[in-house]
Order: C-alpha cells, then structure tokens, then sequence
C-alpha cells in the first residue's frame, strides 16, 4: 500500500495541500503497521492541484492532509485515492505511523468549503500571505 503526504519546502508537513511543496511517498505494509520505504519527490507537476494523476502513477491509495478544496479532493477521488483530511500538524513519518496504528482521527478540514480554517482577506488565486497561491478550490 502506498501513502502520500504533501510536504513543505524543509520536509515538514504542509497543512495546506495547495501550499505544499514537495510529496512524501510512503510505501507502508498495513498488516504489519510497518513503513517499508520513505521518499520525498518534487512531482513533475507546477502546481498540487495538478498532483494527483501523478499520484495515480505511483500507486497511491491514500493521501494525508491537513485541508484540502474540493477541486483536488474530486480528482483524487475520481482516480481511487483516498483523502484522509483533517490532521494536524506532526512530523510526517509520525503521522502515517499513527494512520497504521489506527490512531489517526480526521478531524475539519482546512480547506472544507474554499476557506482554509481562515477569513479571506483576497480572492482565490491571491496569495495567503505565505507564499502560496491558493488554487486549491478550483
């Protein structure tokens, strides 16, 4: 079984989908609850949005995140894998440790309903003051 998370630019776990930078790619074996391998890529693609065909290529049959709009949650759906959103923030190896644990609990996510858990001062696709665009809706 295969796990993603979306990682910031240090390897961190990036709460915001459409503001991440990079993937870490976990190959996990769910009945021994063991992390066979741990990789963190640069997907060919510019922006998350445009992530998720490729994850379908890698085999993903999961995705963890923090928040997540709508337009990315459809694509990876329509594609077969699985948006586990809601989590907070810790060190990504941890988090997919505790999802095979079942210790996981999703909880609202960040970017339900276009508003990332924040009052919007800007109109998608303005930046959210961390250098991100936010293209994570559409």
């Amino acid at each position: 079984m295969n796990i993603a998370i979306p990682l910031a630019e240090d390897g961190s776990f990036s709460l915001h989908y459409g503001g991440s930078a990079k993937v870490g790619l976990y190959q996990v074996d769910p009945t021994k609850r063991a992390i066979l391998s741990a990789t963190e890529v640069v997907p060919p693609a510019a922006e998350p949005c445009e992530w998720a065909a490729w994850l379908g290529t890698q085999k993903i049959n999961a995705i963890l995140v923090g928040g997540m709009g709508r337009g990315a949650q459809m694509r990876m759906t329509e594609l077969g894998i699985a948006v586990i959103a809601g989590l907070p923030a810790a060190e990504p190896r941890a988090l997919v440790q505790a999802w095979l644990d079942g210790r996981i609990t999703a909880g609202t996510n960040a970017c339900e309903g276009g508003h990332h858990g924040h009052e919007h001062h800007h109109k998608h696709g303005e930046h959210h003051g961390d250098g991100h665009a936010c293209h994570c809706s559409h």
